[in-house]
């Protein structure tokens, strides 16, 4: 029962919600154990609270789930957890948020309960509008972004807010082409009927170059150089376009990524060169 519950709440996408962190670590005060602490309080508050919406997503598409390659193995769709159970674990996840918003930055618990309204009425219509719904699913990685600043007020580079967005839709540009390749697919998500390959595949590569552009208008930045007392930050750049071309290539040449998260424990290179970016960042905000 627990690795349905596991499953359910979809813990092993939490792995996007370590983007609450990014703002203190570009911000240079990710050293403060404060920060430390507040960070992961909050990273386990936006992660429940996004647990909820999943939750909501299933139950909603549990039929369509039922005919889908892979998510007719999911815990509702498969019948490993009732829909009785499904409510009680989304109020016992519904207690737990509501209780930590007391110990947050009213910011953070807004910006938040702006995420679960905007991602519900996704989860129950405007999954169906084209393009609107890769932005909102894009948009909710910025959210991320706003609620790590937040929490440490750091005010995040608006070079960073629009490569956090760029770059998150050009992954989800990715993920409805390998869902359109995927025939069997198709018939569970009804947008898709208003995309084809070869527009998402121009529209990746469009939103592929201004991902790129916004990193390196974010290293060049006066303020940055500023901030930092270095001039090389741009140097990181060549790991960015790395792992975004390294992605591109597994997408368009051997269609890997319909499953972003799958795909990123999955790939050992990416992993690699994320590390190394990671290292190369820190070294010269940090240790320079």
């Amino acid at each position: 029962m627990l690795k349905h519950i596991i499953s359910l709440i979809r813990i092993k996408h939490w792995v996007k919600n370590a983007l609450i962190f990014l703002p203190a670590f570009f911000g240079g005060v990710i050293h403060e154990v404060k920060n430390i602490e507040l960070l992961f309080v909050t990273f386990l508050y936006f992660s429940l609270s996004a647990s909820l919406v999943y939750i909501v997503n299933d139950l909603i598409d549990i039929n369509k789930d039922k005919l889908h390659p892979q998510k007719k193995n999911r815990a509702l769709a498969s019948g490993a957890i009732s829909k009785k159970g499904a409510f009680i674990l989304m109020g016992v996840v519904l207690s737990i948020v509501c209780a930590a918003s007391f110990y947050l930055p009213i910011k953070v618990v807004y910006v938040t309960s702006i995420y679960l309204v905007l991602n519900l009425m996704y989860s129950l219509y405007l999954k169906t509008i084209p393009i609107l719904e890769l932005f909102i699913i894009a948009l909710g990685f910025v959210f991320r972004i706003l609620i790590g600043g937040f929490t440490v007020e750091v005010a995040p580079s608006k070079w960073i807010i629009m490569l956090t967005f760029f770059a998150a839709l050009y992954i989800i540009l990715s993920k409805r082409r390998g869902e359109i390749l995927n025939k069997e697919a198709l018939n569970t998500r009804k947008v898709l009927s208003a995309y084809t390959e070869a527009y998402l595949t121009h529209a990746m590569v469009i939103v592929l170059s201004v991902s790129i552009l916004s990193y390196i208008m974010y290293t060049v930045e006066p303020s940055v150089i500023k901030q930092f007392s270095t001039d090389k930050i741009y140097m990181t750049s060549i790991f960015v376009i790395l792992a975004l071309l390294r992605h591109l290539q597994q997408t368009l040449v051997y269609n890997n990524t319909e499953s972003p998260v799958k795909y990123l424990f999955k790939d050992k290179l990416m992993l690699v060169i994320i590390l190394m970016w990671f290292i190369n960042y820190y070294i010269l905000i940090y240790s320079i």
